[in-house]
């Protein structure tokens, strides 16, 4: 009878840790990162050529945030999402911060487009991982444009930045990618890709701008938008199921104890086209 007693308590209290086994958040993987990336990230051409990504969007109007360098020459352009479809944009309705190198444009779709998750781009301390995407400009061996996520890191930030761009990392990054966001570890949107740091030769450093995501989400644009950082992470998995021991094994003595009950250099783009 004290065996059976022993092994029927060490199954409820195996059960009843896999109720009570909270959720946990997923740390998500350069791959998930990557494909993140690659869902919300769109090519902007026209009279020039950047990178955008989607952040919002209402009944069948998608809202893309990029550098307003990339949109700043009149005439029209044009937004290709990730299954290759083409929308058109009008730059009169294109909008402008003051003060800031971000515009917002619109394109209008019937079809589902994933959205960025914002994050707390004030988290973006040095040694922090993130990734830049965008799709940098024909070259040669890479004549169509695509999407590439370079990842980095966080090294420093701007003091006394220009146009906004306090955020300091060591992606690689390319003429095209300009307006493409920057995620954190987690996938989430903290700031937008647009410059290359030079040297007073104008030479490349090896390093690269962004601007933090905060600047937008506390500007008059941003918040007719609703945008806002979404807390706690929706990324997550169900608890572990963990399986009771068997009624029929052979335990003797005390129940067993349960663990835990005792208490890359890159090369940066020039000037503002990257």
């Amino acid at each position: 009878m004290m065996r059976l007693d022993n092994q029927l308590a060490t199954a409820i209290i195996g059960v009843a840790i896999a109720f009570i086994q909270p959720e946990v958040a997923v740390t998500l993987t350069a791959q998930n990162v990557t494909s993140i990336a690659k869902q919300i990230t769109v090519l902007i051409s026209g009279p020039t050529l950047g990178s955008g990504v989607i952040i919002h969007r209402k009944g069948n109007t998608y809202t893309v945030l990029t550098n307003a360098h990339v949109v700043e020459e009149g005439g029209n352009y044009t937004v290709q999402t990730h299954d290759q479809s083409l929308y058109p944009v009008k730059s009169n309705l294109i909008q402008r911060l003051s003060g800031v190198d971000l515009a917002v444009l619109e394109f209008t779709s019937d079809k589902e487009y994933t959205i960025a998750t914002f994050g707390n781009s004030d988290t973006a301390k040095e040694g922090t991982t993130v990734y830049v995407s965008g799709a940098p400009e024909p070259v040669r061996g890479i004549e169509n444009r695509t999407v590439l996520v370079p990842r980095g890191e966080i090294v420093g930030t701007n003091s006394q930045p220009q146009e906004g761009y306090s955020l300091i990392y060591d992606n690689i990054t390319y003429p095209g990618m300009s307006g493409g966001p920057v995620l954190n570890e987690n996938g989430d949107l903290i700031g937008i890709h647009g410059r290359g740091a030079r040297d007073s030769d104008g030479q490349k450093v090896g390093f690269n701008l962004g601007i933090p995501i905060k600047i937008f989400m506390t500007s008059k644009i941003g918040s007719n938008l609703g945008v806002a950082i979404q807390n706690p992470p929706s990324r997550q998995i169900p608890p572990t199921s963990l399986t009771p021991p068997s009624p029929t094994a052979p335990i003797t003595g005390r129940p067993p104890v349960i663990n835990g009950s005792d208490g890359s250099t890159g090369f940066g783009c020039p000037g503002r086209r990257c």
